[in-house]
């Protein structure tokens, strides 16, 4: 009798639950089907979010690849826009030479410029000599150069045995028939602050002409 009524209760009791989840609107079947229909939706986006990640990793690798081209064609193009303007100027040096601007032929001073040295107060000197149109004779000379500036706040002139001790020269030879590039290396005493750099170009010969010019000393840097 305990046994058979354990049974009918529990019986009565699932068929309550089941009374009750069917009052309540609640179906296993349909629970069980939307729960797969759910696991298979969260399927098919897992595996549509593995694909967009691929797909942005692909992305992120051509960016970069083309972030990268795209350095080399900048690095290429500004060495080649260098190139151009180097040729320009080396252009208009011979033309300068060959039919100079100004109309003057004979001896002049094409360029004069500074450049910072590998130690402070320590600068390279260029200057260029060029002979412009009449280039039938070769022509010759000396440059002298003295350096203005103040030490101590007193005025003072370098002459150029004082700036390259070490070369020991007074004046720089020239001869050429078309142009020469001069260079020097120049150390300024300890504080001397220069100002101005004076040049004076003597060529040899009856007749010639001295040509004296000052420039402002200004450094360009490399």
């Amino acid at each position: 009798m305990w046994a058979v009524l354990a049974v009918a209760g529990a019986v009565v009791g699932y068929l309550l639950f089941e009374y009750g989840q069917y009052r309540g609107g609640f179906n296993q079947e349909q629970a069980t089907r939307e729960a797969q229909e759910l696991n298979s939706q969260i399927m098919a986006l897992q595996g549509e979010n593995d694909r967009l990640r691929e797909r942005i990793a692909v992305l992120e690798t051509s960016l970069q690849v083309d972030h990268e081209a795209y350095n080399q064609v900048e690095e290429t193009l500004a060495s080649l826009q260098a190139e151009i303007q180097e040729q320009r100027e080396e252009l208009a040096f011979y033309r300068g030479i060959v039919s100079p601007p100004d109309g003057k032929t004979g001896l002049h001073i094409q360029e004069l410029a500074l450049r910072p040295g590998a130690q402070d107060s320590f600068y390279r000197l260029r200057l260029v000599l060029v002979q412009a149109s009449k280039h039938d004779r070769r022509i010759s000379g000396v440059v002298s150069l003295t350096v203005d500036g103040a030490r101590n706040g007193l005025p003072v002139s370098y002459g150029l045995a004082e700036l390259a001790p070490a070369q020991g020269d007074e004046s720089l030879d020239f001869s050429f028939r078309y142009f020469q590039d001069i260079e020097r290396d120049l150390v300024l005493p300890a504080d001397f602050i220069p100002d101005r750099i004076n040049v004076e170009v003597s060529p040899r010969g009856r007749g010639a002409k001295i040509i004296r010019q000052s420039y402002d000393w200004a450094v360009k840097q490399s």
